[in-house]
């Protein structure tokens, strides 16, 4: 269902206004960083070794291979459902994860500083107990890069993923290996971002998102927005176009979500209208009867989000809204699930 003018707008605006004054003023470098693990390094082979802290072990560090679980795994009613599925007391959520942003807030040393393009490939995955092989965030090849057009009006690296929810009752860890692709060069003329792995702790919670800091080497910094949600379901989102007219196939879109009352903006998708022809799907996690809220905006076509949506989390099932627009249709399909 579209959404009139929601209070989201207004604490996110005074959020990006905060950040701004932040950076102005110099004051960026109070953020606090992560914890790294211990011997996590992908380019000396040492994550790969079980031997060098306990963490490896627990996580699995030296299995590469993708997590074995999907999402919507209950995301239909079972008959323990009590006393309906529609008021499910039994599957109540659990705390969760969600990564809201990824931003490339400092360049290493030997990479160009202009104004121009930038290449990112690697991966960002995260390791979870509830399975702890790699549940990607982020993952491309030197030969498809992710690339951020201008570092200075948008830093932040767009995410594929999660695959499914994150489940926060125990640490989490993440692990990261980016590099920056130098343009005409070969690959080991490429800079490494950052290289490592870092725990967050399911101990530690903060009312809304909170932001640290991966310090790589020669001076490279990325951010990650995360929150720890309590009582929280699993929505897998489905989001494509139809009814394309000729002419806006080829318009930039943005798409972004709230969770609940949480200012910060989780980045979905930057890129042009027709290449959501085929659905683009994303995963995000929502405190149970919150809400998540979906704007889409064109800014060819204004400033002004062009349809906005907003779904009530429940325990189980799904639900399905459009809105039709002169030149296209936005279709956009929310299941929800618990996450075991």
């Amino acid at each position: 269902m579209e959404l009139g003018g929601g209070a989201t707008e207004h604490p996110r605006k005074r959020k990006a206004a905060a950040a701004e004054e932040v950076e102005d003023d110099g004051h960026e470098e109070g953020l606090i960083s992560v914890e790294v693990v211990e011997g996590s390094k992908h380019s000396d082979g040492y994550i790969f070794r079980l031997d060098v802290h306990p963490l490896h072990e627990m996580y699995r560090l030296n299995d590469t291979r993708e997590t074995r679980l999907g999402p919507m795994r209950v995301s239909d009613p079972t008959d323990i459902c009590h006393p309906c599925w529609t008021a499910c007391r039994q599957h109540v959520g659990c705390s969760m994860m969600q990564i809201f942003s990824l931003k490339l807030s400092n360049l290493p040393r030997g990479a160009a500083t202009g104004h121009g393009p930038i290449q990112l490939y690697g991966f960002m995955a995260v390791r979870d107990l509830l399975d702890p092989l790699r549940n990607y965030v982020f993952n491309r090849s030197r030969d498809n890069p992710f690339t951020i057009q201008d570092l200075h009006s948008d830093p932040f690296i767009y995410l594929s993923g999660p695959t499914r929810g994150i489940y926060l009752q125990r640490p989490v860890l993440i692990e990261y290996d980016l590099r920056i692709k130098q343009e005409g060069g070969r690959k080991h003329d490429d800079l490494q971002l950052i290289d490592g792995a870092a725990t967050f702790s399911e101990l530690t919670f903060i009312q809304g998102a909170t932001t640290n800091r991966i310090d790589g080497d020669g001076g490279a910094r990325v951010d990650i927005a995360r929150a720890l949600l309590p009582q929280s379901v699993e929505a897998t989102v489905e989001v494509w176009m139809s009814k394309l007219g000729c002419h806006s196939s080829d318009l930039e879109l943005i798409i972004t979500g709230f969770v609940g009352r949480i200012p910060e903006e989780i980045k979905v998708f930057r890129g042009t209208i027709g290449g959501l022809r085929d659905p683009k799907k994303f995963v995000v996690a929502v405190r149970l009867r919150s809400a998540l809220f979906l704007y889409f905006k064109a800014p060819g076509l204004g400033a002004d989000p062009i349809c906005k949506f907003a779904f009530r989390a429940v325990a189980h099932g799904g639900t399905s809204e459009f809105c039709d627009l002169d030149s296209l249709s936005v279709d956009v399909k929310v299941t929800w699930s618990n996450l075991y």
